[in-house]
């Protein structure tokens, strides 16, 4: 009986950390290129990474696309619009996902 106990609490402990996993990254605010937004009248982008996680495979995207450590890529509407990042032709400029121009999908108000 004691050694299922063990088991137990020892199963328990351990499926922690893959249940925080699980819930993915949350949302994460870009906001390298702030002032440029700020001309254009748009607020950061806010991307969902979570949203992401639950249709594509990390492979789908790093490091094909954007490396895996903050501030590392250098990201831009120009960027995008020449079919980089987001702008890929397999995201934002495909029939998988709503297309570059809807920006508020992406960017808050200023």
């Amino acid at each position: 009986m004691k050694h299922i106990l063990l088991f137990i609490l020892f199963a328990a402990f351990i499926s922690v950390p893959l249940a925080s996993q699980a819930e993915g990254l949350g949302d994460m605010t870009m906001d390298s290129k702030i002032e440029s937004m700020k001309k254009a009248g748009k607020g950061p982008v806010i991307f969902p990474h979570t949203r992401h996680e639950e249709v594509l495979k990390c492979a789908d995207c790093h490091p094909k696309i954007f490396k895996e450590e903050r501030g590392a890529n250098d990201l831009s509407m120009m960027v995008n619009m020449e079919g980089g990042a987001c702008g890929s032709l397999k995201c934002h400029d495909s029939v998988n996902a709503f297309a570059l121009y809807v920006c508020d999908k992406c960017h808050t108000k200023p």
